[in-house]
């Protein structure tokens, strides 16, 4: 218990050195069991999906490119085309206790009802968010959505359930190798 605790405490502490940084510009990749290794995390009308492209279903979708931004620890997003009615959206979950719903996107002048957009971070590429009691918590998970190898990204917070069908993803910086013949 004592290592554990020491161990969580030493993460912590590179972690915020690791935040600080962090300054170039990312995308964010999943990976996870039972997926598809490092599919890209992309904007799908204000929600985030991981996928080999976007769902048909969305009306507006671009890829984005993170970039840390280390006053508020924001993940903020710059769409790769135009976005209508978001100006400068940063990636948002919802921390209420007990909640398992999408990670989304949104100016912080207009955050949903539970949604934190500060709390981010990146610890050796692994994308982190730091809860208020100071624990660092990867709780993402993958939502199938009704086509094949499209994922709606959520985040499960203490106290939720996840459904059977969804799958515990970790976020990271690195892109999936190329395999070569």
């Amino acid at each position: 218990m004592v290592f554990e605790r020491s161990l969580l405490a030493l993460l912590f502490v590179c972690a915020n050195k690791a935040v600080t940084a962090q300054s170039s510009n990312f995308s964010l990749y999943a990976y996870g069991t039972d997926i598809t290794p490092g599919i890209r995390l992309f904007f799908g009308d204000s929600l985030a999906y991981v996928g080999h492209s976007a769902p048909t279903f969305v009306k507006e979708a671009v890829n984005v490119t993170m970039s840390h931004i280390t006053t508020d620890n924001q993940f903020l997003a710059t769409p790769d085309g135009t976005l209508a009615g978001v100006t400068q959206p940063a990636l948002y979950i919802d921390t209420t206790e007990g909640a398992n719903n999408p990670v989304g996107f949104a100016s912080t002048d207009d955050m949903p009802t539970g949604g934190n957009d500060t709390g981010f971070g990146l610890y050796g590429g692994w994308a982190y968010h730091l809860d208020n009691d100071g624990t660092i918590a990867m709780n993402f998970l993958a939502s199938p959505t009704n086509e094949t190898g499209i994922y709606l990204v959520k985040w499960k917070t203490s106290g939720a359930t996840k459904a059977s069908s969804e799958v515990a993803i970790s976020l990271r910086t690195v892109s999936p190798v190329a395999e070569t013949l």
